[in-house]
């Protein structure tokens, strides 16, 4: 592979940039480039050679704390859930959002589907890297948020779900 040219090396900056990443380190052709942002550290996730991009996020929804959230306005055209609180569960990550462990196989879970703390709700794919999603809690899946193969932005709402306590 050849060098890599400083047009190119402005288009990498660009994008990452116009991003949300917060770090990004490539090794291209003999070309090292490592680029950061807000002090934030870069961590080498891959070999040489490869891309290696890390978000400062907290963990996945699972590690995290609990957001609990009104239930949104746009649940008002699906069936009417439960009225109360639910916790929202958020994507770590930008990234492809997968439904089912692999195509053709049913879905993780399913709207009204009784679900257990930590049990796995779907997939954000970065990179080749599969971020499970779990349940912060135990309840019901009021709504998946977004559809299978959809690309989904940090921290977007994936599902919805009505703790078991509430």
């Amino acid at each position: 592979m050849s060098d890599v040219t400083l047009g190119e090396i402005k288009e990498l900056v660009r994008t990452f940039t116009e991003s949300r990443w917060v770090s990004l380190e490539l090794d291209i052709g003999g070309t090292h480039l490592v680029l950061g942002r807000d002090g934030a550290p870069v961590t080498r996730a891959a070999p040489p050679s490869s891309v290696a991009i890390a978000e400062t996020a907290p963990a996945p929804a699972a590690a995290g704390p609990m957001t609990v959230v009104e239930a949104p306005e746009q649940l008002s055209g699906d069936p009417e859930p439960v009225p109360g609180k639910y916790v929202d569960v958020r994507s770590p990550a930008v990234g492809a959002f997968w439904v089912a462990p692999s195509p053709g196989e049913p879905p993780f879970v399913e709207v009204g589907q009784t679900i257990e703390a930590d049990q796995q709700l779907g997939i954000v794919e970065v990179m080749k890297l599969m971020n499970h999603i779990s349940a912060p809690c135990a309840g019901t899946v009021v709504k998946v948020c977004v559809a299978n193969a959809q690309m989904v932005e940090f921290d977007q709402v994936l599902f919805l779900i009505e703790p078991a306590d509430a």
